[in-house]
């Protein structure tokens, strides 16, 4: 099964953002300084999944057929 670049960002845009969703909750953090937090997880885990699927999809990574 191909896993590709787009399901990689998309995931990674949903795990990033639910992740700095729950950490700006849980420190508080004012209107700003949240929607600061939740975009920067967006794009950490959009890099992240993008990097992820290349390395699934790579021929050196195991459990791929």
């Amino acid at each position: 099964m191909q896993f590709g670049k787009d399901i990689g960002f998309a995931l990674g845009i949903l795990g990033g953002t639910t992740l700095g969703s729950g950490i700006s909750f849980l420190m508080s953090l004012e209107p700003s300084m949240l929607m600061l937090v939740v975009g920067a997880g967006g794009l950490i885990g959009a890099a992240i999944g993008v990097s992820a699927s290349i390395w699934i999809n790579s021929k050196g990574a195991p459990y791929t057929e």
